[in-house]
């Protein structure tokens, strides 16, 4: 049997630790912090920025490195350094001029290894994202954008992206992953960037066992982290081809979904 210390407990943030809207639920602090006082190992995995992430660390530790940019990136809050850096092909762009010509409506942002957002094209749905997350943005023409890209992202109504991940599974980019972070935003990245893949490369890092590890999310970019963690958690609110992939079932993001895991881990000691 596992002790508390040996765990490593990683959440994603949006609808599962935290909402734009609400912010972290107070349940879910209280537990964070007593989960770490017990010795617990807490973090998160996102499809956020670093510069996003960075906000919520006034009211919550991170006990280890961050996963970030839906896998592209690990990063080293309480050092400030970079653990991987993920970058796409230089096809991306071949990719991107595609998209944009076939779908000339939906929102795009570039996001760099230089840590900065650059608004390629504004809808009503990127405004929602920069506005949600309060990121700092530069409004550029693609020709501009210099720097490795990590991930694009694309914002717009559900349909529209639906639509948009059909055509995408018709591209023969073999080296570009596409992946549905939100009901609003659709995401490029590169080819085996997943939650799942960073989290095996963070425990590679740490010496922790795979085994050792619980994951809870709640949407399609949380699924091969959510299949890569020991023991695989979601919140109640998240649709049910989650669930049907998941170890268990915790009340909703705004409940304190997560501060209800932790409680169960502290209260059985175990996984």
């Amino acid at each position: 049997m596992k002790s508390i210390k040996d765990i490593l407990v990683v959440s994603d943030l949006d609808n599962t630790l935290l909402t734009a809207e609400k912010g972290i639920p107070e349940y879910n602090l209280e537990m964070i912090k007593k989960f770490q006082e017990l010795g617990g190992n807490f973090t998160v995995a996102t499809g956020r920025t670093i510069e996003s992430v960075s906000r919520y660390l006034d009211q919550m530790e991170l006990s280890t490195p961050a996963i970030t940019y839906n896998g592209g990136i690990i990063y080293d809050y309480k050092n400030r350094i970079f653990l991987l850096k993920e970058t796409l092909p230089e096809n991306a762009k071949l990719a991107l001029d595609i998209i944009r010509e076939k779908f000339p409506d939906v929102g795009c942002e570039i996001m760099c290894d230089n840590n900065r957002l650059y608004m390629i094209r504004e809808n009503a749905y990127t405004f929602k994202h920069v506005d949600d997350e309060k990121l700092s943005y530069v409004c550029s023409d693609l020709e501009n954008v210099k720097n490795n890209w990590i991930k694009v992202l694309f914002a717009d109504r559900n349909s529209r992206l639906l639509e948009l991940q059909e055509f995408c599974r018709t591209l023969p980019f073999d080296d570009i992953e596409f992946v549905m972070s939100n009901t609003i935003y659709f995401e490029m990245l590169p080819k085996g960037t997943t939650k799942g893949t960073a989290l095996r490369k963070l425990c590679d890092m740490l010496n922790i066992d795979i085994a050792d590890t619980v994951a809870v999310g709640d949407y399609y970019n949380d699924i091969e982290l959510l299949k890569t963690a020991g023991l695989s958690v979601c919140v109640d609110n998240a649709p049910q081809e989650i669930k049907n992939i998941c170890h268990a079932v915790v009340p909703k993001c705004t409940d304190g979904g997560v501060g209800h895991l932790l409680a169960q881990i502290i209260k059985s000691g175990t996984t």
